[in-house]
């Protein structure tokens, strides 16, 4: 079964995230401890990172630089902010998808 981490700090979002991915037959690993995100994700080794970009401490944008540096684990931001700016530094940082929410299930899948 395909991992994917899923790293998002609002509990409700986060849980729905997990089921849909559960039932769409993945390994969906939530990260709740919000200190070194990017070790825990490196250790964990998922087939995707799902990313939000507000988070307590330090923030998406950072957490996707140090992934990027140190693996090529694909990264796929999905957050509230849909400014242009927001979503090309994340791109130039190396995310590898930018999506907003709300999103559409299916185009999440």
């Amino acid at each position: 079964m395909k991992r994917i981490a899923v790293v998002e700090d609002e509990k409700l979002m986060r849980e729905e995230l997990v089921e849909l991915l559960g039932k769409s037959g993945y390994e969906a690993v939530e990260i709740c401890d919000f200190s070194n995100v990017a070790g825990q994700l490196i250790t964990l080794s998922p087939v995707l990172v799902v990313l939000d970009l507000n988070l307590p401490g330090t923030g998406g944008f950072q957490i996707c630089r140090d992934v990027k540096q140190k693996s090529s684990i694909p990264v796929l931001v999905l957050t509230s902010r849909d400014q242009m700016k927001d979503e090309l530094h994340a791109l130039d940082l190396g995310a590898d998808e930018y999506l907003t929410k709300p999103c559409r299930r299916e185009r999440l899948l």
